[in-house]
């Protein structure tokens, strides 16, 4: 009778914990999902209904956001709220916009820089926030060896034998 108490009563939180979990937050659902919305999150919004959209889908992106990225992704969703809801008569209000598009630079880039790099798309501008962010990586150089062409032959396999070894790289000895 324990036993099958025991049993029950994982079997219980199991399923508890399956039926309340998040939805599955990997880069491939949430590029995917991002690569259809990112036409839709760009601007211009004409209307407070198109306003309203835009923000559901950023919330809707935020339930899929990818832990990498998640905690960046909810301060860019906040300010496109914020935005939704400034008051242009209310200087307070602008102001509030103002200082969450400031927080939100950094993360915007950050956002970009993992949704370029990963997904392959760039991402639209957000209230104010530059969005894409070209994404830089440095060239593959091969390690070079210079010898002294006055040095002797033992002179310069000891410096090839030496560059070699903290280089990498091999040079061609006389």
């Amino acid at each position: 009778m324990r036993r099958d108490l025991l049993i029950l009563s994982t079997f219980l939180a199991v399923a508890a914990t399956v039926a309340c979990s998040d939805p599955e937050r990997t880069g491939a659902r949430f590029c995917a999902e991002l690569g259809e919305q990112a036409p839709l999150l760009a601007g211009p919004l004409g209307t407070p209904d198109e306003v309203d959209e835009l923000v559901e889908r950023y919330r809707d992106l935020e339930k899929i956001t990818p832990l990498a990225i998640e905690e960046e992704w909810t301060i860019l969703t906040d300010l496109v709220e914020a935005a939704s809801d400034v008051d242009p008569s209310d200087p307070r209000s602008q102001q509030d916009v103002a200082d969450a598009a400031y927080k939100a630079e950094r993360p915007a880039r950050d956002i970009a820089i993992w949704v370029e790099t990963t997904c392959g798309i760039s991402m639209p501008d957000v209230v104010g926030v530059e969005g894409s962010v070209p994404v830089v990586t440095a060239p593959q150089v091969a390690p070079t060896t210079t010898v002294d062409p006055s040095a002797t032959t033992s002179e310069t396999t000891g410096a090839t034998t030496a560059a070699t070894t903290t280089a990498g790289a091999t040079s061609v000895a006389p």
